[in-house]
């Protein structure tokens, strides 16, 4: 996966341990290859942003039903309950004071969410709150690689 070895080195430097779960045969989507890496790698940008050194990411993506699902965990700061509702809202930022010199304009998640809305999928976050880290969960339509397209016209 390409947007695993575009953060490589930033995880390396933070020295986090990335697990993945992805499945051995291809899961076949329609969309610009291009800007679902974007929003893999700013998921994942965030989720080692958010994780001090040494914890734990996770991505795995699986089809359930008609839907590819990817899932980023971490083990970072988490997210409060209050600020969880508006985490994809353009300018959108949590005050965390020690990460506050990394933070970046709270654009990230706002064109995650767009760009996940604009291929017919749909993105949410969950955390326990403060400490207990964030998962993200990303849901794009799979193509059914056995359907059989009829031409018209």
């Amino acid at each position: 996966m390409q947007a695993i070895g575009t953060v490589e080195s930033d995880l390396t430097q933070r020295n986090h341990r990335l697990t993945t779960s992805l499945p051995e045969m291809p899961i076949w989507l329609t969309g610009d290859p291009g800007r679902l890496e974007q929003v893999l790698v700013n998921l994942l940008v965030n989720a080692s942003k958010y994780t001090n050194d040494g914890g734990t990411i996770s991505l795995s993506a699986h089809q359930q039903d008609r839907d590819v699902v990817v899932r980023i965990r971490d083990s970072g700061i988490g997210i409060a309950q209050d600020v969880l509702p508006h985490v994809f809202n353009l300018f959108m930022q949590a005050d965390h004071s020690a990460r506050r010199a990394e933070a970046g304009l709270g654009i990230g998640l706002a064109l995650v969410k767009s760009l996940v809305e604009m291929h017919g999928g749909s993105v949410t976050a969950a955390s326990a709150g403060l400490g207990q880290g964030s998962e993200f969960v990303v849901r794009l339509p799979a193509l059914d690689k056995h359907a059989i397209q009829v031409p018209t016209g």
